[in-house]
């Protein structure tokens, strides 16, 4: 038995590619898995044990004397979650 350990970020790719080839089962995030499972490459197992990945969390000290630079991505990060919530398949 062999065991592939990837990084996610890095070789999530890799991971799925490995999974589709029939090499093992992936655990991963189901937004990364949702294209190959649609399309029929994967099946889905284990579905309560699944990860969902609910967006980025920022954590920063203070609210009262936030620099301008940090304001500008908080508000850029905001607006992109915003957008991503309005389509229709979420």
């Amino acid at each position: 038995m062999a065991l592939l350990i990837y990084s996610v970020g890095t070789a999530t790719d890799l991971g799925v590619a490995s999974a589709v080839a029939g090499l093992g089962v992936i655990y991963l995030f189901e937004t990364w898995l949702r294209p190959a499972i649609d399309s029929g490459e994967l099946e889905p197992v284990l579905q309560p044990w699944w990860h969902t990945f609910s967006g980025p969390y920022l954590y920063y000290s203070g609210h009262r004397l936030v620099p301008p630079p940090l304001r500008a991505f908080i508000d850029f990060i905001q607006s992109t979650k915003d957008a991503v919530a309005s389509f229709p398949d979420r």
